[in-house]
């Protein structure tokens, strides 16, 4: 699986429909409704250990993307339980020169909101990726023009 920043991972690109999704990769093993925002569909993919955020209020969009998945790459390399430091040098120095580092009581989280790319970090070590649909203003995402609602 190739991650794309800004666009998605794989064949799953920023601004499908939860149907297309669907049609793209099968249906998920669980579908989850977020308690506390009602705007959000969450699609976890246990083999392929990804989950999906499809935002409701976006018709129905695919607009974040988490990914544990150990063939997860970007320019070749792979990223999953990748020292933080060589990921961010080696696979990610031509895209990102400034991470926003976090520190949390045994974890980290070093981001690019450019790019809204975030590496979860563990023992020094790269433990997942999220990404974001990217925004075309303050108030609304770039969602490609070619989709469709099917």
């Amino acid at each position: 699986m190739e991650l794309k920043p800004t666009k998605g991972i794989g064949n799953l690109i920023f601004g499908m429909f939860q149907k297309m999704v669907y049609q793209t990769i099968g249906i998920p093993d669980r579908i989850k409704e977020d308690e506390d925002d009602s705007d959000n569909i969450y699609l976890e993919y246990n083999k392929r250990r990804l989950r999906l955020t499809i935002y409701k209020n976006e018709d129905n969009r695919l607009g974040y993307l988490y990914s544990e998945n150990s063939e997860l790459t970007f320019n070749d390399l792979k990223i999953i339980d990748g020292d933080i430091e060589w990921v961010k040098k080696e696979v990610f120095g031509n895209l990102v020169k400034n991470w926003e580092i976090e520190e949390y009581d045994f974890w980290s989280t070093h981001s690019d909101n450019k790019n809204w790319i975030t590496l979860n970090v563990e023992f020094g070590r790269v433990k997942s990726v999220e990404i974001g649909a990217p925004w075309k203003n303050e108030e609304e995402y770039d969602w490609p023009d070619q989709w469709e609602v099917i």
